[in-house]
């Protein structure tokens, strides 16, 4: 584990069009429901995109999964039941989605 850098899991989702907006709410809950079900996340946060300069490209979920490690990643989130399902739900939905992992890299000023 880097004791001073964070993994972090960026992911960024495009609905099909025909997804009502129920269907994303549920969806929405099942992810931001994951960090109670898997304790390797470190910590997560959420946004829709409310950006005016139109680069979106339809991408309208933006969400941040932070790790302590790459193996918190790949063994204990990647592989998780909880995750696996949430997954296989959200494929049928998804038009595309988008995801970067990167360690933070803090400014120190």
């Amino acid at each position: 584990m880097n004791e001073n850098k964070l993994l972090r899991h960026v992911v960024l989702f495009k609905f099909k069009a025909e997804t009502s907006a129920q269907e994303i709410q549920i969806l929405h809950e099942a992810f931001c429901a994951l960090p109670d079900k898997i304790p390797e996340i470190h910590s997560f946060e959420w946004g829709l995109n409310k950006s005016p300069e139109n680069f979106h490209q339809g991408f309208t979920h933006c969400y941040l999964v932070t790790f302590q490690s790459e193996a918190e990643r790949d063994q204990g989130y990647t592989p998780n039941p909880d995750h696996q399902a949430f997954v296989r739900a959200l494929k049928v939905h998804l038009e595309k989605v988008f995801v970067v992992d990167y360690w933070a890299n803090p400014i120190n000023n």
